[in-house]
This record gives structure tokens, C-alpha cells and sequence, in this order.
């Protein structure tokens, strides 16, 4: 078997930086996550082989993270001010205006008047980024007065509150260096400026061919980030669990709560980069399923499915 070789390793330790890891973790740190995240993907592709289908859609990557229910909800934004985005680019090339190159360009630039320039039109097609199991799914037209992109994009879920709060108190007391370093780093990516490259580390055309009409890449890679993030996330607070443990059994002062999260809080010279251990951790923790979701037979071997994060 071929030894695996790190290929963004740079990028990896910017989406780190950005989930809290505030030090350089190791090589050895980052190609496991790296291993991690592309095994993930490889998973995620079987589904157009079992279907017997040779290309996969959104619905396949929906149906993949169906269970959770927040990043189900950050997949469906995505697709939706992309639509929005093709939509405006549509509109603005036929009337000679103005182009965008990217989703938050159309927010910043537009705001809500581009809710009020689609509203005044009977909209009759379904709108992006439906459940597979939604009842407007089955329908290719809907009737005027139904639920757009634009107004299903008004609602704000808790996660999304969350996420914009934790952007806010991290950002409130930075300089203007250091937010400039924030702002580069939240641009990491594995897709951009190299989908191709990025297609074939996940071998994503290997088992099957993406829709060309569909996001796949994007979306795979905005997936990709987000297991970074929530890996590295978890790896910090199994880190923090276990100096705190360590602090006590050497009668030394615990913090109290929960860990500070935020990109410039003031380094623990205690605390070293979070290494291979917690990553491993982590990464256990992900594919412990809720009781829920098990199926109990008698005299069948209980085989545990990877998983996604």
C-alpha cells in the first residue's frame, strides 16, 4: 500500500488557526487530519456505486449528512446563495451590469435589495437545496406565493446565531494586523483556484462522475473545511479535559467553565499544540452513534459503518 502524502498541510494549519489552534501543530498532526478528511470523502462517493448511478448529485451529499441537522443547514445556505448568486449573474449579463465572482459579494453589494428584486416576480419553480424527503421535492412546479430562496435564506437557525456571535466576540478587540490575518485565513480552501487537484486527492472521480450543472466540487470541499474545523475543535476541548484533570491531581488552580474559545486569547505556555493522540480522539468520538440510530438483531455481527463527521 502506498504511503499517503500530505498535500495540504499549509492549508489545513490556516483552518485550524481558524477553529482556535492558535499554535503550529506538527506534521505528523496535520497529515493525520489530512488521511482523515480524504478517507471521509472516499466514503462519501460509494453511495453513486451502490445506486448503480455513474454520476452523483447534491441529494447524494445531502442524503450523506442527513443527521446532522447543523451542518445540514450550513450545506443548504451554501446552495441557495449560489443559486441566488447564478441567478443575479443571469439577470446583470442580460441587462450589461455589474458581475459577481462570489456569494458575498451579492450580500454585501446588493443586501436586501436583491430580495426585493426577485419578490416581484411570481416565483414557480422550486426553490435550491430541497430535502430529498420534502414533499415540494416531488414537484417540479409550485405555485405562486411559495417559499423562495431568498425568504428561506431570512431564516436564521440557532447554529447560524451561534457561529455569528462566536465570530463577534473573537473579532471585537482585534487590531487591524490581526484581523487581517483572521480575514486571510478564513479564506482557506481546498478548492480554490484548484478543483482539479482537489478532484483528484478525494479520487472523487474515481467511483463515479460529478453532475457538471451541480456545485459538487464546491460543496465537497466546504464539507471538507467544515471537518477540519469541527475535528479540531474537539481535539482542543479533549486537550483542554485533560490539563484540567492533570492541574488537579497537582493540587494547582483549575479554570473554572468552559474553554476559552477565540483566536488571540492570551497563549497558556503550559498548553502544547494539540497533537495525534487527540486528533485520534476526536475522530472516535465522531463515530460513536446514538442509541437511536442502532438497529438491535439477534445472531448478526454488529458491523459499525464509517461514519461521516
Amino acid at each position: 500500500m502506498a504511503r499517503f502524502e500530505p498535500k495540504y498541510s499549509a492549508e489545513i494549519q490556516q483552518m485550524m488557526f481558524c477553529a482556535g489552534e492558535k499554535q503550529d501543530a506538527s506534521i505528523e498532526t496535520l497529515t493525520l487530519i489530512e488521511e482523515i478528511v480524504r478517507n471521509q470523502l472516499t466514503t462519501a462517493n460509494d453511495l453513486a456505486a451502490r445506486r448503480g448511478q455513474r454520476s452523483f448529485s447534491i441529494n447524494d451529499i445531502i442524503f450523506q449528512i442527513r443527521h446532522d441537522r447543523s451542518q445540514l443547514a450550513r450545506v443548504q445556505t451554501l446552495i441557495r446563495w449560489r443559486a441566488i448568486r447564478r441567478a443575479a449573474n443571469k439577470k446583470s449579463n442580460d441587462s450589461g451590469e455589474m458581475d459577481f465572482d462570489d456569494a458575498e459579494d451579492i450580500e454585501d453589494v446588493l443586501g436586501s435589495s436583491i430580495v426585493d428584486c426577485f419578490s416581484k416576480k411570481k416565483r414557480t419553480e422550486t426553490a435550491a437545496a430541497l430535502l430529498p424527503w420534502d414533499v415540494d421535492f416531488f414537484f417540479a412546479v409550485q405555485p405562486p406565493g411559495g417559499a423562495s430562496n431568498e425568504t428561506l435564506l431570512n431564516e436564521s437557525s440557532k447554529d447560524s446565531l451561534e457561529r455569528l456571535r462566536w465570530a463577534d466576540e473573537i473579532t471585537k478587540n482585534m487590531t487591524a494586523e490581526e484581523y487581517a490575518k483572521y480575514a486571510d485565513y478564513r479564506h482557506a480552501s481546498f478548492t480554490s483556484r484548484k478543483k482539479e487537484r482537489f478532484r483528484k486527492w478525494a479520487g472523487i472521480s474515481v467511483i463515479a462522475e460529478p453532475k457538471k450543472k451541480e456545485d459538487i466540487l464546491e460543496i465537497t470541499g466546504f464539507l471538507a473545511v467544515e471537518m477540519v474545523k469541527k475535528l479540531t475543535d474537539m481535539a482542543l476541548s479533549i486537550q483542554d479535559n485533560e490539563l484540567t484533570a492533570q492541574r488537579r491531581k497537582t493540587d494547582q488552580s483549575a479554570p473554572l467553565g468552559e474553554r476559552r474559545y477565540g483566536l488571540f486569547v492570551p497563549l497558556d505556555p503550559e498548553r502544547p499544540p494539540v497533537d495525534v493522540r487527540h486528533v485520534r480522539k476526536a475522530f472516535q468520538q465522531t463515530q460513536m452513534r446514538p442509541k437511536r440510530r442502532r438497529v438491535q438483531l439477534n445472531r448478526v455481527a454488529n458491523r459499525k459503518a464509517l461514519e461521516l463527521i
